[in-house]
């Protein structure tokens, strides 16, 4: 308790008796205290002065205390305060606790901290210098996945201080070629953020009809990721014949994509009478027709003397015209083939080039046949040990000739002469 100087209280008091009435004529009180006759006119004189009186003095000083206790923001620094600025703003450098404001007193020092959480760790949201951590401090903290430290919103970490991931719709430079932030993979930006293309095996959605991965133009969805129809230019595999890329019926192509007719060729390349047999010859044209892109499949024009080995036992016997690559006809059909005359020579490679040049014994337009016009076996001793040997005779035809020669013309030379063969489009 703070106090003040007391006084007391002084009471002072006077007093002062005048004398009884003596000789000189002043009133005297009797025994009884009554006032003598005689003495009246003399009393008068002396009222107030003669009179007996009593003075008291009183001087009154007050004793006051101070009772206010000593307390924070009385400007004045009691004990156990480490300040005393007479407020109580937290805010200063005073706090209202009277304490020196310093990081971690939970209470912000304005201008110099821009938050204050009780404590001095990193990474709580409110760092050791109470300055509020955020993303781009380098410090990763509260929901932070990342901080590097940069504004740089395309690398791993983004602005968000999330890690960069596909969907996030930023584009992570040199990881994504795109991010539209769907799970869409039908839309031009795949969940795997690249753009959609032909040949990913995503059917991009109102662009491609399909979409297989591979280079196989020939089965049912095309290196363009449309998918196969008569009348795209493309023979799809076991499905279609032909397709010359119209749906026109009477140009060899139905518009179905049915052969309309039969390719015929003579080889490009030249051979010996050992062509690994029948099969063999019939592999060497199949290769020739692949080579050119022609449909279909292939028999070499060739007879042995073994069972359903000429042209008339093993061919399919058509009944659409024979037709070279270059669109001329060669017969009307099978029976016009067979007849002994035909529309054309038989005169083009499977190129549309004009025939090879081999040996010139019987004729420089000579081809392996060892078989009638009529597609029967000319000799059996003519086949080259059935097309497997080297020694031995052969027989011809003339790939410039439309009669019958055109088969049977030449018996003569050897089977290892260097000569083209004939093959039809079964």
């Amino acid at each position: 308790m703070r106090k003040t100087t007391l006084s007391s209280l002084l009471t002072l008091t006077v007093l002062t008796a005048c004398p009884s009435t003596d000789g000189t004529g002043n009133d005297e009180v009797d025994s009884t205290g009554t006032e003598t006759a005689g003495d009246t006119a003399s009393d008068a004189t002396e009222t107030g002065s003669s009179s007996s009186s009593t003075t008291t003095a009183t001087t009154d000083t007050t004793d006051t205390t101070d009772t206010t206790e000593p307390a924070c923001g009385d400007g004045l620094v009691d004990p156990g305060e480490e300040c005393d600025d007479a407020n109580l703003v937290d805010t200063d450098e005073c706090t209202a606790a009277c304490t020196v404001a310093i990081c971690g007193d939970m209470a912000i020092l304005a201008g110099v901290e821009t938050c204050d959480d009780g404590n001095t760790e990193d990474g709580d949201g409110c760092d050791a210098t109470c300055m509020i951590e955020s993303c781009g401090d380098a410090v990763v903290q509260g929901m932070e996945e990342c901080d590097d430290g940069n504004m740089v919103d395309t690398d791993a970490c983004t602005n968000m201080c999330r890690n960069a991931v596909c969907g996030d719709t930023i584009i992570y430079a040199g990881m994504e070629e795109c991010d539209d932030g769907n799970l869409v993979d039908t839309d031009a930006c795949t969940t795997t953020c690249t753009n959609a293309v032909c040949g990913d095996m995503i059917v991009y959605e109102g662009i491609e009809e399909c979409d297989d991965a591979n280079l196989d133009d020939t089965d049912m969805c095309l290196n363009a990721c449309t998918l196969a129809v008569c009348g795209d230019g493309v023979i799809q595999a076991g499905v279609e014949l032909c397709d010359d890329g119209n749906v026109d019926a009477g140009d060899g192509c139905s518009d179905t994509c049915e052969l309309e007719s039969k390719y015929v060729f003579v080889t490009s390349t030249l051979q010996t009478g050992n062509m690994g047999g029948l099969a063999g010859a019939d592999a060497i044209c199949n290769a020739r027709a692949a080579a050119a892109n022609l449909p279909g499949s292939y028999m070499a024009w060739l007879s042995t003397n073994q069972a359903n080995s000429t042209p008339a036992t093993r061919f399919t016997q058509s009944t659409q015209p024979y037709v070279k690559v270059d669109g001329v006809k060669v017969a009307d059909d099978w029976a016009d083939l067979i007849n002994g005359s035909l529309d054309s020579a038989i005169n083009v490679t499977e190129t549309g080039g004009p025939p090879p040049v081999g040996m010139v014994t019987c004729g420089p337009n000579s081809v392996w046949t060892n078989t009638n016009a009529n597609g029967t076996l000319f000799n059996a001793a003519n086949s080259c040990s059935n097309w497997t040997s080297t020694n031995g005779l052969s027989l011809w035809g003339f790939s410039s000739s439309i009669t019958s020669t055109w088969s049977s013309a030449c018996q003569a030379g050897s089977c290892g002469w260097m000569e083209p063969i004939y093959c039809f489009e079964q």
